[in-house]
């Protein structure tokens, strides 16, 4: 390897170690961590720690650092622990980034990351009591060192990969689609990167696949704590604004009208109060694939947000009153056949008032009113009904 090179080499994760440190600096200092950005701190420093092993590799390989049976093996070992932390800890963000409740629990966590744990422990093993079989007498690695580096990494990065294609085409998230395609092209991008950069070794694509790639994740999850709700996933009443408020700008060019739909859950407080907030928590979950399936199968266009508590409003365009009626009685549904196949011991129901607009602020805001005028009325029809 040509000196120059070396230093290239150096002088380029260097850099993306200072990314990853920018990265972790900021997210360091936001109060209030949870689960999902703590483990977004621990992919910043397993990548930042991989950098730094790799650094030292590389000197060790353009002879700056005598490379020694000790150095290639602490060095190797390394490097095989740093990556399975990197893919093992993303599997588990994408897990918590797309809402599935068995990863919140710290217990499954851990479960999830035992391959990774294990791969370091077999890497110890080898590396200490059958040194030969790793690196041979030319203190070069050997076929079985990445016969045992490469199927965990691997694993978690085509698990994590799948599982995103598969939630971004389901009905439901049509309106998260392109974030969970994002989770699922990050792991292939970089894992492309590695590959081209140990077949054609001329450039560090990979540390700088890994800042390009985890600086876009970065972008796009400050993105969504400011519009999405972190509970349901569906867009906050901030981004509720900015749609309306951009929605008013575009009316004189359009000239269409809007439909704007109240949604309050009937007997919440019951849920809360009998079940338990964390079962509460799950009911609005409920509601909320609801709103997103009964949308995903309906031919109106919409843009569905969580208003506050357990209120929710959808904004679609359409001249046709029949299909907003339509689209009410797919929500009320939808919602109850997703409660029934979810087992839960309560019943959990809707009521919807909706009203018309003519796209400006002005009217938004009294058709606002007279659908919540027109939800309390369709509330004490139910409860006269029965």
């Amino acid at each position: 390897m040509v000196l120059d090179y070396t230093f290239f080499y150096v002088e380029a994760n260097v850099v993306c170690i200072i990314i990853f440190a920018l990265l972790l600096t900021r997210d360091l200092g936001s109060g209030g961590r949870q689960a999902k950005q703590m483990i977004f701190v621990n992919i910043t420093v397993s990548h930042m720690l991989y950098f730094v092993s790799d650094i030292v590799w590389v000197l060790i390989i353009g002879g700056i650092i005598p490379p020694t049976r000790l150095a290639v093996s602490v060095v190797n070992v390394a490097n095989a622990m740093f990556l399975s932390a990197i893919t093992g800890f993303w599997f588990v963000y994408v897990e918590l980034s797309q809402g599935e409740i068995y990863i919140t629990k710290s217990r499954m966590r851990i479960y999830v990351l035992i391959p990774a744990m294990l791969e370091t422990v077999v890497m110890i093993v080898l590396f200490i009591f059958f040194p030969t079989k790793v690196v041979d007498e030319n203190v070069k690695l050997t076929a079985l060192y990445k016969l045992v580096f490469l199927p965990i990494p691997a694993f978690y990065v085509l698990l994590s990969a799948i599982r995103s294609i598969v939630r971004a085409f389901k009905k439901e998230n049509y309106a998260v689609r392109t974030q969970y395609l994002v989770c699922a092209i990050y792991p292939v991008i970089i894992t492309i990167a590695g590959i081209i950069q140990t077949v054609w070794f001329l450039a560090p694509l990979f540390c700088f696949g890994c800042a390009i790639m985890m600086t876009y994740v970065y972008i796009i999850s400050l993105n969504d704590q400011v519009s999405l709700d972190e509970l349901t996933r569906l867009n906050n009443r901030t981004q509720l604004k900015k749609y309306v408020a951009g929605e008013a700008a575009k009316q004189s060019a359009e000239k269409v009208t809007r439909f704007v739909l109240m949604i309050d859950l009937n007997k919440f407080k019951y849920i809360n109060d009998q079940f338990g907030h964390v079962e509460g928590d799950y009911a609005l979950k409920r509601t909320a694939d609801a709103l997103k399936t009964a949308c995903a199968d309906n031919s109106l266009k919409t843009f569905i947000a969580r208003y506050g508590g357990d209120e929710f409003i959808i904004i679609t365009k359409t001249d046709d009153e029949a299909l907003v009626k339509e689209l009410c009685e797919t929500i009320k549904a939808t919602l109850v056949r997703l409660n029934d196949e979810a087992g839960a011991e309560y019943e959990l129901t809707a009521s919807i008032g909706y009203s018309s607009y003519k796209g400006d602020i002005k009217s938004f805001q009294t058709a606002l009113a007279e659908a919540d005028e027109a939800l309390y009325k369709d509330k004490a029809a139910r409860k006269a009904a029965g």
